[in-house]
């Protein structure tokens, strides 16, 4: 739900003037077996994918 709250402050302005903190930051790295690992500011792994698939929508 936060980043539809984003996207859409984001196209009338600055998401900050209608009270919505900035987004977090993430760090995104290749594991040695070709996956994916998503990590946060304190380079605490949050999310992994061992074998990640492209997908079309």
């Amino acid at each position: 739900m936060r980043a539809r709250e984003w996207a859409v402050a984001a196209s009338f302005g600055d998401p900050s003037e209608y009270g919505i903190p900035d987004p977090p930051a993430v760090r995104a790295c290749r594991l040695d077996c070709g996956g994916l690992a998503l990590s946060s500011e304190g380079d605490e792994l949050f999310i992994a994918a061992e074998r990640p698939v492209r997908v079309r929508r």
